[in-house]
Formats: C-alpha cells, sequence, structure tokens
C-alpha cells in the first residue's frame, strides 16, 4: 500500500528520484519513522504561536525535548541557551500572557528550534505581529539562516518575502514565478 501511494505521489508531484532529508531516503521510512522525523529534524512556527497558556516560557520551549526524552540536562541547557538566541534570557519564568505578541513569537521559534531541527517551516510568522515585532522576527530567521539552518516561510507580506533569500510565488496551489 504505501508503494501504491509514493506512485500514485511521484505521478502527481513529479519526484521520480527519492525524497532525502540530510541524505536519507524518507521514501522508505515506516509512518512511525515519519513521526519522528516530523517531530525531531522539522520545527513547526504558526502564526497564532501556539504556546500553552499554563506554561511558563521555558517550560514551553522544553516540551518537545521531553516529549522526544532528551536527557534532562540537555533539556535545561538548550532551553536556556534558545531563550538567549531569541532575545528572552530574562523572561523564562513568564507565562505567555505576560509576553508581547513578538515575545510569544520568538519563544515560539525557540520552542521549534529545541530538537535540533534541519529545517524550519514557518507559516505566516509575521501575520499577527505589528511592523517592529515582524521585523524582530525577520532578524532572528536571517541570523539562523546565515548559519545553516533552511527556513521555508509562508507570507503573504510582499516585503517580508523580498528579505528572504529565495522566493518561490504560488497560486491556487502551483508556482507561478521564482525568484533570486
Amino acid at each position: 500500500m504505501r508503494q501504491i501511494n509514493h506512485v500514485k505521489h511521484d505521478r502527481l508531484y513529479g519526484h521520480a528520484h527519492p525524497r532525502k532529508l540530510e541524505d536519507r531516503d524518507i521514501s522508505e521510512f515506516s509512518s512511525n519513522d515519519l513521526a519522528r522525523i516530523r517531530g525531531k529534524k522539522i520545527g513547526f512556527v504558526f502564526q497564532t504561536f501556539n504556546l500553552y497558556p499554563t506554561l511558563t516560557t521555558i517550560a514551553n520551549i522544553q516540551l518537545p525535548m521531553k516529549i522526544h526524552e532528551f536527557p534532562e540536562s540537555d533539556i535545561e541547557e538548550t532551553s536556556k541557551q534558545l531563550l538567549t538566541i531569541v532575545g528572552l534570557a530574562e523572561r523564562g519564568s513568564h507565562f505567555p500572557s505576560q509576553l508581547s505578541g513578538g515575545q510569544q513569537q520568538r519563544v515560539a521559534i525557540a520552542r521549534a528550534l529545541a530538537t535540533g531541527p534541519s529545517i524550519l517551516l514557518a507559516d505566516e510568522p509575521t501575520g499577527n505581529l505589528d511592523t517592529k515585532a515582524g521585523s524582530e522576527i525577520m532578524d532572528v530567521f536571517k541570523r539562523l539562516n546565515s548559519e545553516g539552518l533552511t527556513i521555508v516561510m509562508i507570507t503573504h507580506d510582499m516585503k517580508i518575502a523580498e528579505s528572504a533569500g529565495r522566493v518561490v510565488k504560488m497560486l491556487d496551489g502551483k508556482i507561478t514565478g521564482r525568484t533570486k
């Protein structure tokens, strides 16, 4: 059944070659393996932050590492480093309701980075933010990208899109243009 789905997918999307992540062909992975990849190798950032309101900032960042059973010492150290990276080292004990929208989005980015992903998928990450906060988020993304992290961002804001290294325009599910 899985092979049939891959053949159907290949015909629809034109993939006759292996789909690789970190030099590993993911088309041969089981559902459990793919779930682990989504949890560890792909970070997700959403427009609405999706932070747990009853968890502190640091606990929100630690959650994916706990789910994936990272060693406790790594969880503590990594979460503090990530807070520093996103400029919120002094906000670890705050709850999401005590943070601005831009700060909440930076916590969401830190949480998405917690498992050390290879790819960061960001769906309208500046959509709920004012211009200043959106610019701060883009600065974080640019820094992460310059350090080697692949970031795939979806946006309707052309000003935000222009700050990307590469832009692929889509309309009704079809690629309509590319830049850079």
